[in-house]
C-alpha cells in the first residue's frame, strides 16, 4: 500500500497569553509512520497549545500536532501508559473510575502529557508533590538522527533527563508511562483563610501547606491603596469515601485561539479593580469551608474561562518565578512597592510553597513561588523587565514556560546550568533538528 504523508498547511499559531504570534506550516498526523518519515527540519512537536511561551511554534519549524495521538497503550495497577497527545482531562477520565489519578496537575484539562513533561510542570502542592518528572518511569522519544527510542533513568538516560523541562528540543515525545497515586475520595473540602497582605498570607502558608492537597493564595494586585494585597489563602484536603462521577468533568474547551475571542481587553484598571473587588466579596460571602467535585480543585480555570477571555486578543502577561525562602519577605515587599509605585497593570497576585532540586532548565527549587498576572499593555515589558532583575538580584528562576518574553540574558543569569544545558542539546542533537520561538529567543 502506498504511504502517504499529510500535505502541510499553514496557520497562525499564537501562544496562550498572546505575546507571540506565527504563521507556520503544520501536520496532524495520526499514524506513527507519518512522524518517522517525515524528513522535515526544523520541526518541534504541539500538544493542546496551552503553554504561554511559543514552545511549539516558530524558529521555521514544521509544526507537529500531537492530539490525534490521545491512546492508552498498557493500564496495570498503579501504572498507565498513554500517548503523549493524551490530555489530562482525557486521562482523568479513565483512571478516576479505577480510583486512581496523576498526583501532579497544572490547571486546565486540555492539557497533554508530553506538554507537562517537556515543562515539566508543576501542580497544586510543589511543596508536597514535587513536579511532573517524578511520575515518569519510562518514555518513548522520536529524533530522526536515532529513530524511535526507549529511555528511562538508566536506558538512554541522557535522552530522559535533557526532555523533563527540555522543551520539545529533544524529539517528538510518542508515550509515557507514568505512576498514578490512589484517591480516598472524590470531594476537596477547600478552608479559606483571610490575609490582608502578602506578607501576612506568607506566614500562613507556611502553617497550611504540609498535609494538603492544594495550597495557595490569592491577592488583589490592581495597584489601589485601599483594597491592594488583601487576599486568602487556600487549603484543600480530601474527604474520604464517596463516588466519582463523570458529570464532574464537564467544561467548556478554552485554548489560545478561542482565548483572543474579544477584540479588545477588558482588564484596563478600572474594570480590573471592578473584577478584583467583585471576587474579594463573593469568596467573602461563602461559608468559609467550601465542600466541590475533586476535578474543580484540581482544575480551577476549567469553570472559570471568562477570566482569560477579558484580556481579549491583546492578551496578558505572567511572571512567575521561584524565590528562595530567605529573600522571599524582601522580594514580595519589594514587588508590592514597585506596583504601586509604577502603577503597573497588576490584576492577581499568587503565591505557593515550592520544594525541590533545580537542574538544566527545569522550573524546580526550594523556595516560594511567585505567580503575578497582568494586562498586556505598552508599559508592560518595561515593568517586567524590573522584576527580571529582582530576580537575578533575589537568586530566584522564573518560569520559562509562563513567560513568552524572558530575554537569554534573564535565563542565563537566573539558571545555573543553562550553558551546561545547551553544551549537553548540542552534543545530542548537533544538527538542532527541533527548535521553536522560544529555543530561539533564550539562545539555546
Amino acid at each position: 500500500m502506498l504511504r502517504t504523508p499529510p500535505v502541510p498547511e499553514t496557520v497562525e499559531f499564537v501562544s496562550f497569553d498572546g505575546g507571540v504570534s506565527d504563521r507556520s506550516s503544520f501536520v496532524r498526523p495520526d499514524r506513527y509512520w507519518m512522524i518517522e518519515s517525515d524528513d522535515a527540519s526544523p520541526r518541534i512537536a504541539r500538544g493542546g497549545g496551552y503553554s504561554y511561551a511559543a514552545a511549539s511554534f516558530g524558529a521555521g519549524s514544521l509544526v507537529v500536532v500531537m492530539t490525534r495521538f490521545n491512546r492508552v497503550l498498557a493500564f496495570e495497577g498503579e501504572l498507565i501508559e498513554v500517548e503523549a497527545g493524551m490530555s489530562l482531562g482525557e486521562l482523568f477520565a479513565i483512571t478516576a473510575p479505577k480510583g486512581l489519578l496523576l498526583p501532579v496537575q497544572p490547571g486546565y484539562p486540555g492539557i497533554t502529557i508530553g506538554g507537562c513533561i517537556a515543562a515539566n510542570v508543576h501542580g497544586k502542592n510543589p511543596y508536597v508533590e514535587g513536579t511532573f518528572s517524578r511520575l515518569v518511569e519510562s518514555l518513548t522519544l522520536y529524533h530522526p538522527r536515532y529513530g524511535v527510542m526507549t529511555a528511562d533513568r538508566h536506558l538512554n538516560a541522557e535522552a530522559f533527563e535533557l526532555t523533563h523541562g527540555g522543551y520539545g528540543l529533544t524529539g517528538v515525545i510518542l508515550s509515557a508511562k507514568l505512576k498514578l497515586a490512589r484517591v480516598s475520595g472524590w470531594v476537596a473540602s477547600v478552608e479559606r483563610v483571610e490575609v490582608g497582605s502578602p506578607l501576612e498570607a506568607l506566614d500562613r502558608l507556611h502553617e497550611l501547606t504540609d498535609g494538603s492537597e492544594l495550597a495557595y493564595t490569592w491577592h488583589d494586585a490592581v495597584p489601589r491603596a485601599a483594597t491592594f494585597g488583601r487576599g486568602f489563602v487556600y487549603r484543600g484536603v480530601l474527604e474520604e469515601g464517596g463516588s466519582f462521577s463523570s458529570a464532574a468533568l464537564a467544561h467548556r474547551r478554552l485554548d489560545a485561539s478561542s482565548r483572543r475571542r474579544l477584540p479588545s481587553s477588558l482588564m484596563g484598571r478600572a474594570p480590573a479593580g471592578f473584577l478584583t473587588r467583585g471576587f474579594w466579596a463573593a469568596e467573602r460571602a461563602k461559608p468559609k469551608v467550601v465542600r466541590g467535585p475533586l476535578f474543580d480543585a484540581m482544575f480551577p480555570f476549567a469553570r472559570r474561562r471568562e477570566y482569560f477571555l477579558l484580556y481579549g486578543r491583546p492578551g496578558f502577561a505572567e511572571f512567575q518565578a521561584i524565590v528562595p525562602v530567605h529573600n522571599a519577605r524582601s522580594f514580595v515587599t519589594e514587588l508590592q512597592k514597585r506596583l504601586l509605585e509604577d502603577r503597573a497593570p497588576g490584576v492577581m497576585l499568587s503565591m505557593k510553597l515550592f520544594r525541590g532540586t533545580q537542574r538544566l532548565l527545569r522550573f524546580e527549587a526550594n523556595g516560594v513561588c511567585v505567580t503575578l498576572n497582568l494586562a498586556r499593555e505598552a508599559r508592560t515589558t518595561e515593568f517586567l523587565s524590573k522584576l527580571d532583575r529582582m530576580c537575578i538580584e533575589a537568586g530566584a528562576i522564573p518560569n520559562i514556560i509562563k513567560d513568552s518574553r524572558l530575554s537569554e540574558e534573564t535565563v542565563r543569569a537566573c539558571y545555573p546550568e543553562c550553558d551546561e544545558f545547551r553544551r549537553r542539546l548540542r552534543d545530542y542533537d548537533p544538527d538542532r533538528s527541533f527548535r521553536s520561538e522560544l529555543s530561539q529567543r533564550i539562545g539555546v
